[in-house]
């Protein structure tokens, strides 16, 4: 899809490879891949700043 001078792509994933050594109770843990992602230009995006926020429970949530 083209969008300006720029081309969009979208996708499914269908498969993912983690190592174990950054997995933690079964789930990658994000603090231990330190992901990157390109944003455009010159800049990069991280995930610095990440909070642990606790769900609410679907119970708790619909009383």
């Amino acid at each position: 899809m083209c969008l300006g001078n720029s081309t969009v792509v979208f996708g499914q994933v269908v498969h993912a490879a983690v190592s174990e050594d950054v997995l933690v109770d079964g789930h990658p843990d994000i603090r231990a891949l330190r992901p990157l992602s390109r944003l455009g230009k010159n800049e990069w995006g991280t995930t610095e700043g990440i909070r642990d926020l606790a769900r609410i429970r679907f119970e708790d949530w619909k009383a």
